[in-house]
Order: C-alpha cells, then structure tokens, then sequence
C-alpha cells in the first residue's frame, strides 16, 4: 500500500501548497503496528507524516464538526463508510459542501486489530502492507505474515455496501470489487428472541455501560449543538419507569439516529466495555429501510431523508 500513500502525501502537498485548503485531515501510524491515528496536516512538512494501510479504521469526517465554524477549507481522506458520513452531515447543514476536498480512497477491507495481534508481535515493526488477492501481507521487523481478509476483517467490512466512496473530489488507489447487500442475519437473531429474552440480551450489555460518551462523540449522525443528555432541564430520565437509566440512554440515542446513521460501525469499535451498538442501529435501520423504502443513510446526496420529510401515505400503525 506504499503507491496509495505515497499518492495520498502528493494530493495532499498539492492542495496545501496551492491553498486549496487549509487543512488536510488523514492518518499516520500510531504507537503500535496494528493502529492509524488521525492525521491534521496544516503544512506541507507533516504531510510527510501520512501513512495508509487496513488499520486506517477511523471515520474522519467526524472531525469535519470541529471545524464548521469559520471559512477554512478541509481536505479529508474517506473510505467508502466515510463518505456517507460526509453525505448526511452536508444533508444536516453542518457544513457546506464546497469547504470540503474529499479524497476518496476505495477500501479492499479493514482488519481487526485484535485478531492481527493473536498472530503478530505486537512489538514489531511495521515496514509495509501488501495486498495480494484475498490476502494481506504484513512485512514486519519481526518476519512477514499472511492474513486471509475475511478472517481477519472487522466484522463491518463482511457486509461493506460501498467499498468504493459515494463522494469524491480526488480518488487515490485502484477500484476494487463490490458492495454486498446486507442481509441482516445477525439482527434476524436477536428478532426471534421473545421480549423477554431480548430485554435480557440487552440488560446483560446495557448495564456494562460507564457512560463515557464514546459512541456518542464518534458518531457522525450525533450532530446537536446540544445533547439531550447534557441538559439538566428537563430532566431526560423518568422515575416511573422500570428503565435503567443506561437502557434509557441506548435506545433514546438509536431513535435520534433513526434514518441517519450510515452504518460506519465507529460505536462498535471506541466502545471500550464491548456492548454491541451496531448491533442495535442496524435493527432500527433495518426497519426504516423496510418502511420507507430508503438506502443506507448517506449513499446519495440525492436521497430523500426517511424520517426528514412528510409523507401522508408513510404506514401509520401505531395509531
């Protein structure tokens, strides 16, 4: 993957030398070889800095919010998942369009950290990644390692719907396969449990919970100004229920992503008590797509907001 970042350090010494931007926001290796941290590239000298390979796992248009204030241009480096991400917050006027330079790069699968270090030295080195087939080639100071991409992807890739990004100013790496359609077995599952065992399934995960806010602030669709959770009036948690207030607070944040998340699996993966959140978002856009009818949230610009838009012939079976 050295072409893709070698590529990427160009397209992005480009736009700042030329001001197209002011900041370029992509990656670069962090403390381990099994991690990418964010990358904010202000200069063409930390340009120098950007890295690329299957652990560059963060949805960075997150950071997008931090600077819609002001004037400045971003450049932001995308995956498939990203970019939808970058659709809905254009959707939600959180920023314009034409401050963005989207540089899109198609994904051939993510891997899982933690598989990858029950087969590497978690001190080696990193030196190169190597895509061969359905395998990656890890070069490492300690000897080179072959990982089949399906046994050692993140569980999000399996079911990747847009490996190549829906939104692009500059595209860097080749196009490579297909999205796959999402069956939803793993919801399905948790459908055919009664409702008492899926309030145990979810109470046995829920009550993990440290409210650290985690998926909440990595989340693309978690755009407010201000949080529900963060006002002391009114009060957001009713004594009469039987709720938890950590059930309260999952099920209160998937309804207000409801026709927004895109999917990009980020609440799963900065979750550090490992409650399955994706798990719980897809339920409920697995519904929205049955109801309405509507794509993945973010696959197009174009597409109509399932529950941002009023429709009198929507199914109303609840009244």
């Amino acid at each position: 993957m050295k072409k893709i970042t070698e590529a990427l350090k160009a397209e992005a010494r480009k736009l700042l030398e030329s001001n197209a931007v002011d900041l370029v926001i992509a990656y670069e290796q962090g403390s381990d070889l099994v991690h990418l941290t964010p990358l904010f590239a202000n200069t063409p000298e930390k340009v120098d800095r950007i890295s690329y390979n299957p652990f560059a796992v963060n949805n960075l248009g997150k950071y997008l919010l931090d600077y819609a204030p002001g004037e400045a241009k971003i450049g932001v480096v995308v995956k498939g998942c990203d970019s939808r991400a970058l659709n809905r917050l254009i959707q939600d006027n959180c920023i314009p369009r034409e401050r963005i330079v989207v540089i899109a790069v198609p994904c051939s699968g993510q891997l899982d950290p933690e598989k990858v270090l029950a087969k590497v030295d978690p001190r080696a080195e990193l030196i190169e990644v190597i895509e061969q087939g359905d395998n990656y080639v890890l070069k490492t100071s300690a000897g080179d390692v072959t990982l089949n991409k399906k046994e050692f992807s993140r569980e999000k890739c399996l079911t990747c719907e847009t490996p190549v990004p829906v939104l692009s100013d500059i595209t860097v790496g080749e196009v490579k396969g297909e999205g796959k359609a999402n069956d939803y077995a793993a919801v399905k599952q948790l459908e055919a449990l009664s409702p008492a065992e899926k309030n145990t399934f979810w109470e046995k995960y829920f009550s993990r919970c440290i409210r650290c806010n985690a998926c909440r602030n990595v989340c693309s669709a978690c755009n407010c100004r201000e949080c529900v959770f963060d006002m002391m009036e009114p009060y957001w948690v009713s004594k009469k229920t039987s709720l938890s207030d950590n059930t309260v607070f999952h099920l209160t944040r998937a309804m207000h992503v409801a026709g927004r998340c895109v999917d990009c699996g980020e609440c799963d993966r900065v979750c550090p008590m490992d409650i399955p959140l994706r798990k719980l978002n897809q339920k409920v856009l697995k519904d929205v797509k049955e109801l309405f009818g509507s794509p993945t949230p973010g696959s197009s610009a174009e597409a109509e907001i399932a529950l941002g838009r009023y429709n009198p012939d929507d199914p109303e079976e609840f009244m």
